[in-house]
């Protein structure tokens, strides 16, 4: 089995999935209506992540919006940061089904939020997807009519779960099944909610039950089936595979529990592959272990083989040459066998300009001291890359959080962190806490915990990196991978290029074959506007932060240098949070202009559109606007975009009329424009009055043709959000997925 045939065969697996249209379902009407004035039911606690007190869970007579009583629910947060009651129901959502409730956030409220909206059941997967149709943060004051297409939610939701969570289904091939309308409780310890809830109604036609599930099974067939001939290709090569693998014999003594490891793993790939026969698709996870597995097999003798030989040298590390740099998948910490090969040489192909990745995973057979990794010059037909063009950091094992952007209790160790100097953080494994160097002005050196609920201690931190990579010690039975970024010249030409890189030690050193392809052709730029929220400010004091927000000049200029490194990062266009000011505004853009930022569209944050009908204040936002145009102008921006309201929806999103219409007016739609992160039914509501629309979780194109029929731009953000450790997900999905869907 070669790796070609194993690769060519995961991504059949991952692009097979087929746009299934349903067939016309027979609709009858479906009425559901809850008043809360009989028997009713009582929210239960479905999903939380900490502990809370219900002081009042049931029917009340306090208020109500029609009849006389209504469903209340008064709880105190004691720990975590979500928390959702709900009420059972069971309601396809296909033909016409809308769901509705009156909700009033009652004085007393501190939670960060209160929602109120829907979970949904994917059948036949077991998948689900929740969210608040409408949250909020602060007491009503009255009554709030919160509505839900469920037709378009279950559709929409299904889209985003089934590609997040599966690899040969889309949102086609499944159905979408109301299972719970819930309270959506967002806050932290001692915050409560005071919430009530009244009238909900699901009004519509809808198929019955048995049509729906035999629909539902039939979109899923077709997908199902290709996927039943790739497990039976996986049990072919899994037999093949065994065959390769053959009897490892009587494995040295050190190298007798990898190579059990090793003979396990057709078990494991079996069992797995039996599983996903069973249920008929497989998440990326599932994916990524079979291929580990595979790999496992392929290259688990020649580990076996490297430990006895390195022994033998006097050498007791394996080098490891991963096949896959940018990738979701993360090898152990402290495990062998290695789903990689052994070491033989390190390659690399790419364009002028262009960076390439490239690993080396040193794992310690005993305890190395300082390990001194470097590279050599580069020599080829077309001249020399020198050794500078290749930067070598240590990828540093530390604590995260579990979760994404939000505050997860649980810690993660993770290959996360790019050192030059891998005592910068200090990590202790046993209390899961991680420890910052502080480097004082005067040379002392202090090391403050930096993985901690607060961060008060590290108000003055000055944490400083080496320039150049430092030696390295590694424990026994750990692995140290090295990330190798190799920054081909501009001026290179065309041909192959040969050097080394070198692992030194006191006992000897060993080298690996480094070969760079440059090819004969040039990278276009890239298609996409590549922008991102970036938050920074300058700090009025001039001194440096380690929040996101204020920085100093020379933090500021350090960050903008490496989003626009140009074939690197490429985000030439990064959002502006500075507010007006008369000597920072102009510093701002002045060191965007002195790193090289190219101009052209400017989305700035730094003053929102606000939303107001008043004529004064409207007059005012036009004065505004047009300052800031006179100042961007002269730094080369064309295009200045003013933000609305972050996410808003409903009344909220309707009310910035006036406002976007007068942000275009003030300098000329082709010159001023507006912008903002928004949801599916903007354009309904807005139409040309927004520029850019900045759209959440997976793009739909026809999303894209909407905004591209007035002149507007399409943008994606939070697919995912940011936080999750998944790089190769985000270079696709803010790649070739953003191309496909005709997004900017």
């Amino acid at each position: 089995m070669t790796c070609a045939r194993l690769v060519a065969s995961m991504l059949v697996c991952i692009c097979c999935a087929t746009v299934v249209g349903a067939v016309e379902l027979e609709l009858q009407p479906y009425s559901y209506h809850e008043g809360f004035e009989g028997e009713a039911p009582q929210l239960h606690l479905w999903a939380k992540n900490g502990e809370s007190v219900e002081n009042f869970n049931g029917v009340t007579d306090e208020m109500a919006f029609e009849g006389e009583k209504s469903l209340k629910l008064d709880v105190t947060l004691k720990s975590g940061s979500y928390h959702y009651w709900g009420v059972n129901v069971w309601v396809p959502c296909e033909g016409r089904v809308k769901l509705s409730a009156r909700v009033f956030v009652a004085e007393g409220t501190t939670a960060a939020s209160v929602g109120f909206g829907t979970n949904m059941v994917y059948p036949p997967t077991h998948h689900s997807g929740c969210g608040p149709t409408r949250s909020f943060s602060q007491p009503t004051g009255d009554w709030d009519l919160v509505e839900v297409d469920l037709v378009e939610r279950g559709r929409d939701g299904a889209a985003a779960v089934i590609a997040k969570e599966t690899t040969n289904l889309s949102g086609e091939n499944v159905g979408a099944v109301l299972n719970i309308w819930s309270l959506f409780i967002y806050g932290s310890e001692g915050q409560r909610a005071i919430v009530y809830v009244d009238d909900v109604r699901i009004e519509g036609e809808v198929p019955s039950a048995d049509d729906y599930t035999a629909e539902v099974n039939q979109r899923a067939a077709a997908a199902k089936a290709r996927f039943a001939a790739q497990v039976d290709e996986w049990r072919a090569q899994l037999a093949e595979a065994r065959q390769a693998l053959g009897d490892l014999g009587e494995p040295p003594e050190a190298a007798r529990e990898v190579a059990e490891a090793i003979m396990a793993t057709p078990k494991q790939a079996e069992e797995l592959i039996e599983k996903l026969a069973l249920t008929g698709y497989a998440s990326q996870y599932e994916l990524d272990s079979l291929r580990t597995a595979f790999l496992t097999m392929r290259h688990g003798p020649d580990t076996v083989d490297a430990i006895a030989e390195s022994i033998k040298a006097g050498k007791p590390y394996l080098i490891y040459t991963p096949e896959r740099t940018i990738s979701n998948q993360r090898f152990a910490s402290d495990r062998l066998p290695m789903s990689a090969p052994i070491g033989k040489e390190l390659v690399c192909a790419g364009c002028r300009g262009e960076y390439e990745s490239i690993s080396a995973a040193i794992y310690a057979l005993e305890d190395i001291e300082g390990m001194l990794v470097t590279a050599s010059d580069l020599q080829g037909d077309g001249g020399t890359i020198p050794a500078n063009a290749v930067d070598i950091y240590v990828l540093k094992w530390w604590y995260q959080g579990g979760g994404g952007i939000g505050y997860s209790p649980n810690k993660t160790h993770l290959p996360e962190l790019l050192l030059k100097d891998d005592r910068l953080v200090r990590v202790d494994r046993e209390a899961k806490e991680n420890y910052l160097r502080s480097t004082a002005e005067d040379g002392t050196e202090t090391y403050l915990l930096c993985s901690g609920p607060t961060s008060e201690n590290l108000a003055d931190v000055r944490p400083i990196d080496a320039d150049e990579l430092q030696p390295i010690d590694i424990a026994a039975d750990t692995l140290q991978e090295f990330w190798i970024t190799v920054h081909i010249p501009e001026e290179a030409q065309a041909g192959t290029y040969e050097g080394t890189v070198s692992f030194e030690t006191q006992d000897g050193s060993r080298s690996l074959p480094l070969r760079v392809v440059v090819h004969p052709f040039d990278l276009l730029p890239s298609r996409l506007i590549y922008s991102i929220y970036y938050r920074a400010k300058l700090s009025e004091d001039g001194k440096p932060t380690i929040t996101s927000e204020y920085k100093s000049e020379e933090q500021y200029r350090a960050e903008i240098e490496d989003l626009k490194a140009h074939k690197a990062h490429g985000v030439l266009y990064p959002s502006n949070y500075q507010g007006w000011h008369d000597q920072l505004l102009p510093r701002v853009l002045e060191i965007r202009q002195e790193v090289g930022m190219p101009g052209g569209p400017f989305y700035n944050l730094g003053r929102g559109t606000g939303s107001t009908t008043d004529e004064a204040q409207l007059a005012r936002l036009q004065q505004d606007v047009k300052k800031w145009i006179e100042t961007c102008k002269g730094f080369g921006y064309d295009e200045v975009y003013f933000y609305g309201i972050d996410e808003a929806t409903g009344k909220l999103l309707a009310g910035q009329r006036a406002s976007w219409k007068a942000v275009q007016e003030a300098g000329g739609k082709t010159f001023v424009k507006t912008f903002v992160a928004c949801y599916k039914k903007t354009f309904e509501a807005m139409g040309s009055l927004l520029n850019c629309a900045v759209l959440a979780h997976v793009p739909d194109p026809a999303e894209a043709e909407k905004w591209h029929s007035v002149g507007s731009h399409a943008f994606c953000y939070a697919n995912p959000q940011v936080g999750v450790e998944q790089p190769e997900t985000y270079r696709r999905n803010f790649g070739l997925v953003l191309w496909k869907a005709g997004f900017d």
